[in-house]
């Protein structure tokens, strides 16, 4: 069996309400769609993140795994990562086409041999990965009435965990909304709340002083993603356990912030650090080094269940008798934003029970596409390659 055909396409839908965080407000939602062929008629499916520009360079990566053996998953990571890395843009383009690929090439290896992701990747460790809600972030001019409705909805539904945002208003401001938020879900439930870069060092370990009695159980992104010295200093110093690192690609970027344990709690997606292959590497790294692994997720099903079969294999933080979600078992972030491609797109549409998602039993990546909704949403022209890559690759 041989890779003879692989689309990528930029899928994007409107929103009927806009939300915000630290950063900005969006009015849309998107991701970049893998469709990767076989000459025997097996179809695999990946996805990454990127924009209507970056698909023609995610297609162009992707031409160097066409007339490859799908079952060489390793052997493709590595070829990929071999050609780009010395271009000093691995941890870019390169990584993200390389995440997709990946994904759906353990969707193709599980349909041809019957079994799922989990199992191709070496057998299950867990039958359910508990999960969290991520939702909670500025909407309606950022009034605290509707903040404050979600948050219960969430502990009606069952979740035993939920993060929201800050770092758009002032401390006071953003520290009121946090007490309020415990207030409506009580004592019982995880309250963690994600900064995304917004603070420096300074302001970080002053707002963390403000909240430290509300029992937050992490700081997520405090600092720039990539300021590691601000990142460590909070670390350091902070009441609150501090987490980051979804922008960070592969094993290599993550190694020294593990071993300087630049965040107590790391949180690579599988759409940017290199795919099911590598984010089951980088959770082994962080179990080594006592950091725990709490992935972050931002994507479709597809890599929803690409991380449910790898968080599968992942072992529990330090050996005990008992799987304690937070405590030693990771728990896989699960966005509860509006996104119409998400909850349109695959078959099943996932779904918790008690805070927890069954992993995938059915082959490859255990789920169904509906490709009318690709087409709906699809922006902009498909990328088409057919043809292996006839030169080195440089980015």
């Amino acid at each position: 069996m041989k890779i003879d055909r692989i689309e990528v396409r930029f899928v994007e839908a409107e929103l009927d309400r806009p939300f915000g965080w630290s950063q900005r407000w969006t009015n849309s939602r998107s991701v970049v769609v893998m469709k990767v062929f076989t000459d025997d008629g097996v179809i695999g499916w990946g996805e990454t993140y990127g924009s209507q520009d970056t698909v023609a360079g995610i297609a162009s990566i992707a031409s160097m795994a066409i007339g490859e053996d799908p079952a060489n998953i390793s052997q493709i990571w590595h070829r990929i990562h071999r050609a780009t890395y010395q271009g000093h843009g691995y941890a870019g383009l390169p990584a993200m086409a390389v995440s997709a690929i990946d994904t759906a090439l353990h969707d193709i290896v599980g349909k041809n041999t019957g079994k799922p992701v989990a199992e191709v990747m070496g057998g299950r460790l867990h039958d359910s990965i508990a999960v969290y809600a991520t939702g909670l972030y500025y909407v309606d001019n950022y009034s605290l009435e509707p903040h404050l409705k979600e948050a219960a909805g969430y502990v009606k539904q069952g979740f035993t965990g939920m993060k929201m945002k800050v770092g758009a208003l002032s401390l006071k401001e953003d520290a009121e909304r946090i007490r309020a938020t415990r207030d409506v879900i009580g004592s019982d439930v995880r309250l963690m709340f994600d900064a995304n870069e917004s603070y420096d060092a300074a302001t970080a370990l002053t707002f963390a002083d403000m909240v430290a009695d509300q029992d937050i159980t992490w700081f997520e992104e405090p600092c720039a993603s990539r300021d590691f010295i601000a990142n460590k200093l909070v670390q350091e110093k902070s009441p609150i356990p501090v987490s980051g690192g979804e922008s960070l690609s592969t094993r290599w970027e993550f190694a020294p912030r593990l071993a300087d344990r630049t965040f107590d709690i790391i949180q690579p997606d599988i759409c940017g650090v290199g795919g099911p292959s590598e984010i089951h590497r980088v959770g082994l790294m962080a179990q080594a080094f006592g950091i725990k692994f709490n992935p972050h997720f931002w994507g479709t099903g597809i890599s929803f269940a690409a991380a449910l079969h790898a968080l599968a294999l992942q072992p529990i933080g330090q050996i005990g008798q008992t799987n304690i979600p937070y405590q030693n078992e990771s728990v896989l972030e699960f966005d509860q934003t509006p996104h119409p491609v998400r909850e349109n797109l695959t078959e099943p549409f996932f779904t918790h029970e008690n805070s927890r998602v069954d992993v995938p039993t059915r082959p490859g990546l255990g789920i169904e596409i509906d490709e009318s909704v690709l087409e709906r949403f699809t922006i902009g022209d498909m990328a088409v390659v057919d043809t292996p890559s006839g030169s080195q690759v440089f980015f």
